[in-house]
């Protein structure tokens, strides 16, 4: 296929572009004036997010778009999926988790999103409505990056002992950024138009997370301190899920090796 990738540069989107082509696709990345360097085995197509008229003709004509670009704003984040949409070519697009609700969720569950990411339902259902793929991850981890590594770990270094953010039990979904590319690869190239799939691997304790990150110790974050640095960042990690992939592992055939995030960070 003839894919374009957006946010080809960034820690996902980087993987999904690598996967593709090594899977045979023909790759093409956009890429912003004066935007991070891209390898250079991907045809570069000019346009910018921050700029949604840039779009419609930066993606037409591809077999696949897949966006896994960073959010700007609702505002611009919605202008840009129209944009992506008028091109005529079948869009996959990167929302998460935070679109889900408190509990037991599921692909099948309806949208209850935190505040943070309130605008990325209704581009979901425009990206459904229109015969393209959405994938919700949950928190990715692996090879230096994510909040994981750029947030937790970093606080861990700063304070000697591992954080979490208001009371402990909360859980959250993860996935490895390994397990994820390979996600986006079987959706891009095996799932029916008009459907949702959930990058995740397992549901683990933020504060296990915390724990392996302090060497086995860990303190709470009170949340006002937390939102006077994070802003309502803070907020969504209180918010307690338990995010089922079992639709997407058993209709694509996408079996995580990464299983264990308690197990990776402390390897």
């Amino acid at each position: 296929m003839k894919v374009l990738i957006i946010g080809a540069s960034g820690y996902i989107g980087s993987r999904v572009a690598a996967d593709l082509a090594r899977a045979g696709h023909d790759v093409s990345v956009l890429h912003r004036p004066g935007g991070a360097p891209l390898p250079a085995r991907y045809r570069r197509v000019a346009g910018d997010l921050a700029e949604p008229g840039s779009l419609t003709a930066a993606a037409a004509g591809y077999d696949r778009v897949i966006h896994a670009g960073p959010p700007i704003d609702d505002g611009t984040d919605r202008a840009g999926a129209e944009a992506l949409l008028a091109s005529g070519s079948p869009l996959l697009y990167t929302t998460g988790a935070a679109v889900l609700g408190a509990g037991a969720q599921d692909e099948d569950s309806p949208a209850d999103p935190h505040p943070i990411v309130a605008g990325r339902p209704a581009i979901e259902q425009r990206v459904l409505g229109s015969g393209g793929w959405v994938i919700r991850p949950g928190m990715v981890y692996g090879d230096g990056g994510g909040l994981v590594h750029g947030l937790l770990t970093a606080k861990a270094a700063e304070r000697g002992t591992g954080i979490y953010i208001g009371p402990p039990g909360t859980r959250w979904p993860v996935v490895h950024v390994d397990d994820l590319a390979a996600l986006y690869l079987a959706v891009a190239t095996r799932a029916v138009p008009g459907t949702i799939w959930h990058g995740v691997s397992e549901t683990v304790r933020l504060d296990a997370i915390a724990r392996a990150l302090g060497g086995g110790t860990a303190v709470s974050w009170p949340v006002p301190e937390a939102s006077a640095e994070l802003g309502p960042l803070a907020d969504l990690f209180t918010r307690d899920q338990d995010v089922s992939s079992a639709k997407t592992r058993g209709a694509l055939d996408w079996t995580p090796a990464r299983t264990s995030i308690i197990k990776y960070l402390t390897a």
